[in-house]
């Protein structure tokens, strides 16, 4: 069995990746950490940490993108049995166990994965996570696209789906789940391996951060109805807006909380280290501007995709 990940200019927080990866029980057969071009001291940092560990190989693999680094650190191992994360997660020493107890309990399932949880330690981060990111409680495990920071897949399904799509630079996991699935695979929960992150410290991060994502859907054609929706739901409250009455403003505040109850609901399992009431001030203005820049995102992707045909 092996564990892949890959990383660029993470010099913070490649030392705990390594250490955490290599301390997995059961432990691995192969480690394989590419290293997609650092220039921050990502490798000095990571040669350092895996310095004795014979079972850990580190590739250097310049001008490569997270999708191609994935299929160079696929390509290094032999394992049937893959796992993959990514740095700036929390997982427990189990965490690579029970990936493996999940798939060994489905046979014929492709693959085994965790969620990926927040863990805010700031009112900001408490905010962006109740966005961005959802709870457990409200996730329905048979149509959760498997993050590649917590994930575990047989080669063959891999091979099947033709690996990560390097053409893209982001979106690539939620790619290689829709070419798993459309190819009769599916994938198993594993409540022990859901893995916590702390979200955007930011807003300009975490505008980036949305951005980016909604141009892998416009680039690679995925999520189309869902982007659709949000620009027709901002289409309408731009028309109430236009003409306002009375009647149009109402509904506009009943459409905006409607809008905003999933992000208001996440918050109290959030709010534990970050404060009460803050975030729940924050969580409208971030919800907003998050939505303005995945429609931006979304538009730029469609137009490449365009441009590319």
């Amino acid at each position: 069995m092996a564990l892949c990940a890959t990383v660029l200019n993470e010099v913070h927080d490649v030392e705990a990746l390594a250490r955490s990866m290599c301390s997995q029980q059961p432990r691995p057969d192969e480690v394989v950490i590419v290293d997609g071009g650092s220039t921050d001291g990502t490798m000095d940092a990571l040669r350092a940490a895996v310095v004795g560990v014979d079972h850990v190989r580190v590739i250097e693999a310049p001008g490569t993108n997270i999708s191609a680094g994935r299929n160079v650190a696929m390509a290094a191992t032999t394992s049937e049995l893959v796992a993959f994360t990514d740095s700036g997660l929390e997982r427990g020493p189990d965490w690579l166990g029970a990936l493996l107890t999940a798939v060994d309990s489905e046979p014929h399932a492709a693959g085994s994965f965790g969620y990926i949880l927040a863990s805010p330690r700031t009112v900001m981060e408490a905010s962006i996570g109740a966005v961005g990111l959802p709870v457990a409680g409200e996730i329905n495990p048979v149509h959760y696209p498997p993050s590649s920071g917590s994930f575990l897949v047989r080669r063959h399904w891999f091979e099947r789906a033709g690996g990560y799509p390097e053409w893209l630079d982001y979106g690539e996991d939620l790619w290689l789940d829709r070419e798993i699935w459309s190819a009769g695979g599916w994938f198993v929960h594993a409540p022990g391996a859901d893995v916590t992150i702390r979200p955007r410290s930011s807003i300009g991060r975490f505008v980036k951060q949305y951005y980016n994502y909604a141009s892998g859907d416009g680039r690679a054609g995925m999520l189309g109805r869902r982007h659709l929706a949000r620009f027709a739901s901002y289409g309408v409250g731009a028309a109430l807006l236009g003409r306002p009455t009375s009647g149009r403003v109402a509904l506009l505040i009943l459409l905006g909380l409607l809008h905003l109850r999933r992000p208001f609901a996440r918050l109290k399992p959030l709010q534990r280290g970050s404060g009460a009431v803050l975030p729940a001030l924050l969580v409208p203005a971030v919800r907003l501007i998050g939505d303005g820049a995945k429609m931006a995102g979304y538009l730029s992707g469609c137009w490449q995709r365009l441009t590319a045909r």
